[in-house]
């Protein structure tokens, strides 16, 4: 696996976190290296950071006054890993999307997966632009949709792209738009007799996903199963639905990504309830939970990778209380029960369809 890159004659090393056991994946994108290209005879002091994922823009740019905007718990933590390992400051100014931006300058943006996480960003720009705001934003050329364009066009006067550099291009914003179309951002979903809300960004934004589907038609919580982890937690749908069945229980929901975790407030408000923005259980004391619940993530913004999952899994195991139960839905071709009975004493399919298996585990010492 390649870990340095040489960005105007200077060498970094770079790290991937969270690790994974593909070798052919690197810490940063072909994107990102024609984004900083792009800056280089700029006369900028001040930069605002937008989906830096593992931290190339936070070490290339440690001489500016620089602010991230995270959206990742592990994010946070590659950017902190790479930034030491490069003998710099760990010292950094983050911000949320939901935070308030001060006189943005110049932005880069390394675009997401999600047209609507974008979107949020942009948004989030305009409210602290001026005149002579400029957004750079770097892609691989594979994943463009013309939806960037329309969705900047609603905010910039001035929308451009670049000639393409090894597979990846630009969209470069200049005179953000005095007036604009103003959009709350958050989207509501209906579950049968509940409204859920989510910040834009956030998993299935239009209806809750199948797999979260087929697992709340089976999902039976038991009297007994009081203190309950909700393990990649989304927006909460699950953890209402455990709160729905037993009103006595506790829940702790878990997420990366911390617009889920805002958005989960939302509708667990009133609930016994946990919040933690964290990528691993790393930090919950073993043997706590009765019950884990968990549609596991198998995506890193455009990669498959179960690397995240099997990594959670084990966490899981170490937080359960003997006897505890640990129930998951996942796509059937992952072949989760194989990694699993690794694990856990007991490794049994509750309930499977076409796609889907919800499958059971028992922790016995």
């Amino acid at each position: 696996m390649d870990t340095t890159v040489k960005i105007n004659s200077k060498t970094y090393q770079l790290q991937r976190y969270p690790k994974t056991s593909d070798k052919s994946l690197r810490a940063w994108s072909n994107a990102e290296l024609l984004v900083l290209d792009y800056i280089t005879e700029k006369n900028i002091e001040q930069v605002h950071l937008f989906n830096d994922r593992f931290g190339l823009w936070n070490c290339a740019l440690q001489h500016k006054k620089v602010t991230t905007v995270w959206t990742y718990a592990s994010q946070q933590k590659a950017i902190w890993h790479n930034l030491e390992l490069n003998n710099f400051s760990t010292e950094v100014d983050f911000k949320t999307p939901l935070n308030d931006l001060q006189h943005v300058e110049v932005a880069l943006i390394k675009i997401p997966k999600s047209l609507e996480l974008f979107e949020l960003f942009l948004q989030q720009i305009h409210k602290a632009s001026h005149e002579k705001t400029e957004v750079i934003c770097g892609f691989m050329t594979k994943y463009f949709s013309p939806s960037f364009i329309k969705v900047a066009e609603q905010y910039f006067e001035e929308v451009t792209q670049s000639k393409a550099w090894k597979k990846a291009r630009l969209l470069i914003f200049k005179t953000p738009k005095k007036e604009i179309q103003k959009k709350n951002l958050i989207n509501t979903i209906q579950w049968k007799d509940r409204a859920l809300q989510q910040y834009y960004g956030v998993f299935s934004s239009g209806n809750v996903d199948i797999g979260t589907q087929f697992f709340l038609e089976n999902l039976v919580v038991k009297p007994e199963e009081l203190r309950v982890l909700d393990v990649a937690s989304g927006n909460g749908i699950i953890a209402c639905e455990v709160a729905k069945q037993n009103l006595q229980a506790k829940v702790t929901l878990l997420d990366d990504f911390n617009l889920a975790i805002e958005s989960s407030k939302i509708n667990l408000e009133g609930n016994k309830a946990e919040f933690l923005c964290d990528d691993t259980l790393e930090h919950i004391k073993e043997n706590s939970f009765d019950l884990v619940v968990s549609n596991p993530p198998f995506h890193f913004e455009y990669e498959n990778n179960i690397d995240v999952a099997l990594n959670l899994f084990k966490g899981v195991e170490n937080c359960l209380k003997n006897n505890g139960r640990f129930l998951l839905v996942a796509n059937s071709h992952l072949n989760y029960s194989t990694h699993l009975t690794k694990l856990f004493s007991s490794v049994s399919v509750l309930q499977q369809n076409k796609k889907f298996q919800i499958i059971e585990c028992i922790k016995k010492r």
